[in-house]
């Protein structure tokens, strides 16, 4: 096996995507998209190749010079830290580990200086001199349902009441999808960082013209005098559509109860597009669960080049641990199926 490096998207090979799978974020033409619309700094991109030059491993690598590694406890520790991750907050893994390299990767990641972190990865991988913590889980909802009204009548009547409230409340807003995403102005990017700024986990802030890219479909909805209340971002990938960035007024939104009616008009979309799952991703987990989402456990792998600090990292690993609510919280469905099976980490 042999490593290449680029330093730009455009440098990749055009064999870069062959064998990549679903994760549409490493591919060569959305990593080319991302390029100077987020503030991550100095990015790499590597890939392992058999002597035929057939792709192996893939992954992208970007430096935080002060990253604070204790974002899901009450302290503050901040440290230089490596990434393999894609710079969005989605939860989708840096990397694409092939068959025979995998072990090559972990090495050349344990090389490096200072924090090492790669983000997203499911629980049975695991490497040699990494401790794995849980992060924020993935929320999906599985689509099995031919109509909204299906999904609307499957929910337990508590639930369903309280979405029919919100559907109910938010009957004055007007909701459109853009027709042409460089219309995406500065007064919805003010939702997005109003968002943001509310957030409790932050890794990178995204730039206005990422909200600009034709991967994307945006919704916006707007209240009866105009006013932009919230806009909600979707992107297709294959059988799966996914929630991506959304942001709004919190005051407006919540006299309308508009996350609520976002969230219902998403389940509406992907249930008559035929999707077949939803990822709804990491953030406001309660309210995911609520309308029938279902954890998916991702975990980072962490260390650090000096032994003293790993040691340490060693011990203290469970404390950094993400705490999830527990699944059970929530009876949503009249039925579960039965063969959705367990997922508990």
């Amino acid at each position: 096996m042999r490593l290449l490096e680029f330093t730009t998207a455009d440098e990749l090979p055009e064999n870069w995507d062959q064998g990549l799978g679903s994760n549409i974020y490493l591919s060569r033409s959305f990593l080319r998209f991302m390029e100077g619309r987020s503030d991550v700094e100095d990015s790499r991109y590597y890939m392992f190749t058999d002597h035929s030059s057939v792709p192996d491993t893939r992954f992208m690598l970007f430096t935080r010079k002060k990253y604070v590694i204790t974002q899901f406890t009450k302290f503050s520790l901040k440290a230089f830290s490596r990434f393999v991750y894609v710079p969005l907050s989605v939860a989708r893994a840096g990397v694409r580990l092939g068959t025979g390299s995998s072990g090559l990767f972990f090495g050349f990641v344990r090389g490096l200086k200072g924090m090492r972190l790669v983000f997203n990865q499911p629980g049975d991988v695991r490497s040699p001199g990494f401790v794995q913590v849980m992060t924020c889980p993935r929320c999906v909802l599985d689509v099995r349902w031919d109509s909204f009204d299906s999904y609307m009548a499957d929910l337990r009547s508590n639930y369903r009441n309280r979405y029919k409230k919100a559907l109910k409340r938010s009957t004055g807003l007007r909701i459109y999808k853009l027709g042409d995403n460089n219309c995406f102005g500065e007064d919805l990017y003010a939702l997005y960082l109003q968002v943001l700024e509310r957030a409790d986990y932050k890794i990178e802030t995204l730039g206005l013209e990422f909200f600009r890219g034709n991967f994307f479909d945006i919704f916006v909805m707007e209240d009866e005098s105009g006013r932009p209340v919230a806009f909600y971002q979707l992107l297709e990938n294959g059988d799966e559509l996914i929630f991506e960035f959304t942001g709004f007024d919190a005051d407006l939104a919540s006299r309308h109860d508009a996350y609520n009616r976002m969230l219902m008009e998403i389940i509406r979309h992907g249930i008559e597009n035929g999707f077949k799952r939803i990822d709804f991703g990491q953030t406001a987990e309660e309210a995911k669960l609520r309308v029938g989402c279902r954890y998916e456990y991702i975990y980072v792998l962490a260390s650090h080049s000096n032994p003293l600090l790993n040691f340490a990292l060693k011990i203290f690993a469970p404390l950094l641990n993400y705490k999830p609510i527990p699944e059970d919280s929530f009876n949503v469905f009249k039925a579960t199926p039965t063969d959705q099976g367990e997922n508990h980490p």
